[in-house]
């Protein structure tokens, strides 16, 4: 599960429970990292909190009417650039070996399982962060073992996942022999937090004209990669909420999940609906952090018999590329704050980014 704040009141801070302090100093890191930019630039009011030590008593927008930022699951970057060119399903998923993340960035990551005649018979998809695991390691390993051997194998073992008391989130059973989470450097909940505050900073043009729209303002604010369908989509919803004089902070608890599968061009042969083949494993509807998608027991057909749009199912990426993705920000009533767009970071200057301060968070490779 996402890394929890546990908050009883907005008007009532609290100190973080234990296990819970990290997170609660990426939101402070958000915090000054937002400030920073403001101060920078003539001041400002911080629009980004940290629910758990600086608790707000106005009222919240409600997440079904303001909350929900949504984006694709397949990496954007295996689509290409030529209009009408197909998606780089293999290279999105190539064979992976012990040691080695995948290149699924868009908090979204799958294992593909073939039998000996190389038909596929499931594909397991994860969103939940490796910093929620590296905490299991340090302080509860039995907790970590015991999802390892729930949702991966009967025959993980301890040995297979730590060196020493150091947990190796690249374990065989999390790249090669199966996806237990997230991998890739920048879909970790750190970088989730320090995103969302940079995108709280409005930003306008050499003319002088606010940036709005996801893309250009991803480049200009420099808080993520303008190439994933995620980054410009979080940044540019939680800016909009910005725009709004709104105070912002992330859902409790912390976390991007999976909203759906849109199953609707799904056939079997017959032209038979996929029923019950996309299946929860971790999580709930809407709020999903671990999902199947395999035959039901007693099924005939394997996922290769399964066409998308007329398609044979060949990879994984394919039932990816049908995934909605999910963050809830939480905005105060709106009016509150009116803070004047500020310059782009400049072009020459050092990219702040949350995938680029993510990364140098990272241990080297074998670490926990």
């Amino acid at each position: 599960m996402p890394l929890a704040i546990t908050v009883t009141s907005r008007a009532t801070p609290l100190s973080p429970p234990n296990g819970a302090s990290r997170l609660s100093k990426d939101f402070d890191d958000g915090v000054a990292g937002a400030n920073a930019k403001l101060v920078a630039h003539g001041g400002g009011t911080c629009q980004f909190y940290n629910p758990v030590t600086h608790g707000l008593t106005g009222a919240d927008v409600t997440p079904a009417s303001a909350g929900e930022i949504t984006w694709n699951g397949f990496p954007r970057k295996f689509l290409g650039t030529a209009p009408g060119g197909a998606a780089d399903f293999a290279g999105a998923e190539p064979t992976l070996t012990s040691g080695h993340s995948r290149n699924q960035d868009e908090y979204l990551e799958w294992h593909v399982t073939r039998n000996g005649s190389g038909k596929i018979t499931s594909v397991e998809f994860t969103c939940e962060g490796y910093d929620y695991y590296e905490f299991l390691g340090r302080e509860a390993a039995d907790i970590l073992l015991g999802l390892y051997q729930k949702f991966i194998s009967p025959a993980v073992r301890h040995a297979d996942l730590f060196t020493g008391a150091q947990y190796q989130k690249l374990n065989r059973w999390n790249t090669a022999d199966g996806a237990m989470h997230l991998t890739q450097q920048a879909n970790n909940l750190f970088a989730e937090v320090i995103l969302a505050a940079e995108a709280t900073v409005r930003r306008r043009d050499a003319v002088g004209r606010e940036v709005t729209a996801a893309i250009p303002l991803t480049k200009c604010s420099q808080f993520g990669d303008a190439r994933r369908n995620s980054d410009p989509t979080i940044g540019s919803g939680v800016n909009g909420f910005a725009r709004q004089g709104r105070m912002i902070t992330l859902a409790n608890p912390v976390g991007l999940y999976i909203d759906h599968l849109d199953d609707a061009g799904f056939r079997l042969p017959g032209d038979l609906p996929v029923d019950g083949w996309f299946q929860i494993l971790r999580g709930t509807p809407a709020h999903t952090l671990r999902a199947v998608f395999a035959p039901p027991r007693g099924a005939a057909f394997t996922v290769s018999d399964v066409t998308i749009g007329g398609i044979p199912i060949k990879f994984g990426g394919q039932i990816a590329q049908n995934i909605t993705m999910r963050l809830t920000g939480v905005a105060s009533v709106a009016n509150n704050v009116q803070n004047t767009p500020i310059p782009c970071e400049g072009a020459g200057g050092a990219v702040h980014t949350a995938i680029a301060v993510a990364a140098s968070r990272l241990p080297t490779r074998g670490a926990s």
